[in-house]
């Protein structure tokens, strides 16, 4: 029997990324070796500056890259389950607090 749930990846095409959306990383890969396992410098980098609080655009801005090669990578690193969606309203309840 299938799971109703789409995979991963199908979760990731039917996202809406945007330059206000926010991931976190998921802190299981926090480590050397899972990081080194990711193909680009640039995307290690995306992935090191994820934290939950910046957005693409702020990643972008930081790394003198567009929004959207941020988005790409960020996009790719949710598929390989590095980061996790950030809802909106979780956002705006941590800056509340």
């Amino acid at each position: 029997m299938q799971s109703d749930l789409p995979s991963l990846p199908m979760i990731a095409q039917q996202m809406s990324i945007t330059e206000q959306t926010r991931f976190r990383r998921i802190f299981a890969k926090v480590n050397s070796p899972s990081i080194e396992q990711l193909d680009y410098r640039r995307e290690r980098q995306v992935y090191l500056l994820t934290n939950g609080k910046r957005t693409i655009a702020q990643i972008a801005s930081l790394l003198a890259l567009q929004p959207v090669e941020v988005a790409h990578m960020m996009k790719r690193l949710l598929e390989q389950e590095y980061v996790e969606f950030v809802p909106f309203n979780e956002n705006e309840l941590s800056r509340a607090i």
